[in-house]
């Protein structure tokens, strides 16, 4: 998750450039503050569910944090965990998902936390590890995320958590180390593991792993979903059809990476609004949520023109019947009325086309959690499974 410095810096830049509003496109979106939670100053979301709640971290002086709920129907948002916890995944029940830091006789450590009904449970850690984070959360209450001995490390094991089984360690494409990040509801998961291999060979590549049904009691194995060229690929989302969005590297000898879509056979290439071989490197796109419709969410960077500066945007991908898609940025599709907003990460998608987006408040100077809600026509039909 980006701090509040690395936001700032991009912002920056976005000022530089206008938004245009839309005309003539098939889509237009309302744009809803979700405002700030109070004695904070900044909201990012991380995740919305089917009736349009919206969970993320709130942003307070440097380092403080706190998760947040905004709950649609009652046009609300509030602090859902304690200090320093943060939120990265809701179902449809509003059952939510994250870390905290617990209380205890040994040093104060953050664990993977579901929240429901606003008491918190402790969803403890792997054995041998210290740290946990929860990143998503399915309607059978199925939680995964990874544990590793430091916060956020890379270097952590993949979990699934239910409170039938606990806590349990779904292994690895064959490396050290993965990261879990999405479940549908069907229980297959996505994310990133390293594979087998040895100094510059030793990848890491996204995947997609099937819990077990019965009477089925063994748990199914990660497939590798690859990339689409070079070295890495990560799975952030995963939609009812089991496709998987993320972002992977597009060449052996660079470090650039396109936001992918994985429909079950192949990776696609989404693209980038930056244009390939851009010299201030802005050909870069990175996918954090899709629907059941692959509409795909994340952000992008715009051609730099001139002396301007790179500018960090948050991009829609609609997929056509045919297979094919455009990436366009979302503030062109914004109404007039929110022209006070620039809108530079989406990080979620429903599957009624709301979507769950961090902006920029320009005459506040403020960094705001909004959620957009499309006006227009029906979206496109079902792609093939």
């Amino acid at each position: 998750m980006k701090t509040l410095t690395s936001i700032s810096i991009t912002l920056m830049a976005c000022l530089a450039i206008g938004v245009s509003t839309a005309r003539g496109q098939a889509i237009v979106y309302s744009l809803e503050d979700l405002g700030v939670v109070k004695e904070m100053e900044a909201s990012q979301p991380a995740a919305l569910n089917s009736f349009g709640s919206v969970v993320g971290t709130a942003y307070g002086g440097e380092y403080a944090t706190c998760a947040f709920h905004y709950d649609y129907l009652q046009k609300f948002i509030h602090e859902e965990g304690a200090v320093d916890s943060r939120a990265f995944g809701i179902n449809s029940t509003s059952m939510i998902v994250g870390d905290a830091f617990q209380v205890g006789p040994m040093e104060p450590r953050s664990h993977a936390t579901l929240w429901k009904d606003g008491i918190p449970m402790d969803l403890g850690v792997l054995r041998g590890q210290l740290y946990s984070r929860a990143n998503g959360i399915n309607a059978m209450g199925q939680v995964v995320g990874y544990s590793g001995q430091q916060r956020d490390s890379s270097e952590s094991r993949a979990f699934v958590w239910s409170a039938q089984t606990g806590m349990i360690d779904i292994g690895t494409l064959g490396g050290a180390y993965a990261q879990a990040y999405a479940i549908n509801d069907a229980g297959y998961i996505t994310g990133a593991s390293q594979t087998q291999g040895m100094g510059p060979m030793l990848t890491t590549h996204a995947f997609i792993y099937r819990l077990p049904t019965p009477p089925y009691p063994r748990f199914n194995r990660m497939v590798d979903l690859g990339a689409l060229a070079g070295l890495s690929s990560y799975g952030m989302a995963i939609n009812s059809y089991n496709h998987v969005v993320g972002y992977s590297t597009i060449a052996t000898n660079d470090e650039r990476v396109h936001a992918f879509l994985h429909d079950g056979t192949k990776m696609i290439d989404l693209g980038s609004l930056g244009g390939p071989g851009n010299r201030w490197g802005s050909d870069l796109s990175v996918a954090l949520g899709v629907n059941k419709y692959d509409q795909v969410v994340g952000y992008t960077y715009l051609p730099v023109v001139g002396e301007m500066p790179i500018q960090q945007v948050a991009f829609l991908w609609n997929r056509a019947s045919d297979g094919s898609g455009q990436m366009v940025n979302l503030n062109t599709l914004l109404y007039r009325e929110s022209k006070d907003y620039l809108l530079f990460s989406a990080t979620g998608i429903n599957d009624n086309g709301q979507i769950a987006a961090t902006a920029y408040h320009m005459p506040t100077g403020g960094v705001r959690a909004v959620l957009l809600t499309p006006t227009g026509p029906p979206r496109p039909p079902v792609p093939g499974r």
